[in-house]
This record gives structure tokens, sequence and C-alpha cells, in this order.
């Protein structure tokens, strides 16, 4: 941990004490070069319950649902896949399942990726993203 990192962890409420206290001892270290990032709803509360670390959070931040108009940009920002899908398809996505939540827009990369695996030229088109939500919400 002496090169600069960044060490996210999500789901951060569910950690047990002894391990928000292992990441105290682990920031305060004089050989650690890491930021620490701790996601999840609740993680503040978690982190609450020692002091220790609390006090040592720089910023708190509340990441909220991305807006329509920010979804294409987001997605193909985050992985290349979304790159060449239409706009219309992205609104028509967002408003059946994701919803601006980019935890089911990772998952919904996460069943493209593996639908389009090893196709040379492979498209995602409306017919695509329909069995690939599917999989997430059950029919449409």
């Amino acid at each position: 941990m002496r090169q600069p990192r960044v060490l996210v962890l999500d789901e951060a409420q569910r950690l047990p004490g002894p391990a928000l206290e292992f990441l105290r001892g682990l920031w305060d270290h004089p050989d650690t070069d890491t930021a620490l990032v701790l996601a999840g709803a609740g993680s503040e509360r978690a982190l609450r319950r020692v002091p220790a670390l609390a006090s040592r959070v720089l910023t708190w931040e509340l990441v909220s649902r991305l807006r329509p108009g920010e979804v294409a940009a987001a997605m193909a920002a985050f992985h290349p896949l979304w790159e060449d899908v239409s706009e219309d398809d992205v609104v028509w996505v967002d408003e059946h399942v994701g919803h601006g939540n980019f935890r089911t827009w990772a998952k919904l990369t996460s069943h493209l990726t593996a639908e389009i695996y090893g196709k040379s030229r492979a498209v995602v088109d409306r017919r695509l993203l329909e069995r690939a939500c599917a999989r997430l919400m059950g029919p449409l």
C-alpha cells in the first residue's frame, strides 16, 4: 500500500466493527498512500460507530440517480459497449429498467457483455437490449 492507490469498498455499511478498525489502522499507517472510498447506503452510520475512522472522513458524498440526460454519456464513459447504442435505445432502457440507477446499468452491461462475448460483429440493438432487460426484470 506504499504506492498511491484508491481502495473502494462497496456495501461498507455491512463491514463489522473489527474490519472498520482495520481500515482506520491502515489509514493511519505512515507507509500507506491510499485513499479509501467507502460506499453504500447507510455507510455513514456504520462509520460513525468507529469514531476514530469517522473523524478521518474528508467529505461525505451522496450519489444520486443519474438524470435522464446524463445516462447516455455516463454509460459510454463507463463501458465501450454503450458508445454505439442509439440514444433512443438508451432512453428506452432507462425508462424500463435503468431508472438512473448505476448499479442496474452495471448489471445490464454485464449481461450484454456476456451475450456478445466472442461474436465478431455483435450489435447491441433493441432486440438484444430487450433480452438483457428481461434477465433483470422478467419479461417486459
